[in-house]
């Protein structure tokens, strides 16, 4: 009898350990999506979306392996289908893969800001108000409500790397130019980089880019079972107030 209890054992031991472990690929944007996604050396991930996923899929059965890439190359791999099972955010709003399969719920609603200096106070009610000036945008990065004006060269465009060299394009350029971005995006980055919002003026930009919601964008053809306890998570998250702790947390 002892022996039979001692096989039973080993027979669900082995069972469990066996069990196949489900890996979903989680995409970074290499140093250009704080506080969506922070990082340090491509390690110690953080950031809102990247909080949302681990906990959404902080089970035993799952493994989220972590994708850590420059923005142009990440949305190449993606587009080529060579990775299964991918998530990332996204929104609607936004052109390509990043827009194919969402969330139903969204996670962030997203407000853009033009970071100028000081001298620099006027009121923004459409793009015209821009015609004849200088914008500074993240380079890679889409700009609903600007891009056709820079095509046709009546808004002049300098594309940056990062936030640092946003900040310092600004500061050199004074009246001469401002940053397009994300409020929430400036707000941290500028704080991370110990500079003060009361040296900038903050202008909504809102009448050029409305706002619009971010979701967790999916792979096209993400895991029906995945893609439905990733609704169900997230729902709960909501209802929660576990959604809303992660954000106020950045």
């Amino acid at each position: 009898m002892h022996t039979l209890k001692i096989a039973l054992f080993l027979l669900i031991l082995i069972s469990t350990s066996s069990k196949a472990i489900t890996e979903i690929n989680y995409m970074v944007i290499q140093d250009q999506a704080q506080p969506f996604q922070n990082h340090q050396n491509k390690k110690h991930h953080t950031g809102i979306i990247t909080d949302i996923v681990k906990e959404i899929f902080s089970g035993p059965e799952y493994e989220v392996k972590i994708h850590t890439l420059p923005f142009n190359r990440m949305i190449s791999m993606l587009e080529k289908g060579d990775i299964k099972n991918w998530i990332t955010f996204g929104s609607p709003n936004w052109p390509g893969v990043q827009s194919v399969n969402l969330s139903k719920l969204p996670v962030f609603n997203v407000q853009h800001s033009l970071l100028t200096s000081t001298q620099q106070n006027f009121d923004i009610n459409s793009a015209e108000d821009l015609f004849g000036k200088t914008v500074i945008l993240l380079h890679g990065f889409n700009y609903p409500g600007l891009e056709e004006h820079i095509a046709e060269k009546r808004i002049k465009a300098i594309n940056v790397k990062n936030y640092k060299s946003a900040f310092k394009v600004v500061n050199r350029l004074k009246n001469k130019a401002g940053f397009v971005e994300m409020d929430v995006r400036i707000k941290y980055n500028l704080k991370k980089e110990d500079l003060a919002t009361k040296d900038y003026n903050l202008h909504n930009f809102s009448k050029v880019i409305e706002n619009y919601d971010l979701h967790l964008a999916m792979s096209p053809k993400f895991n029906k079972e995945l893609q439905q306890h990733l609704e169900s998570e997230l729902d709960k998250l909501l209802q929660s107030g576990g959604l809303e702790k992660i954000i106020s947390a950045y």
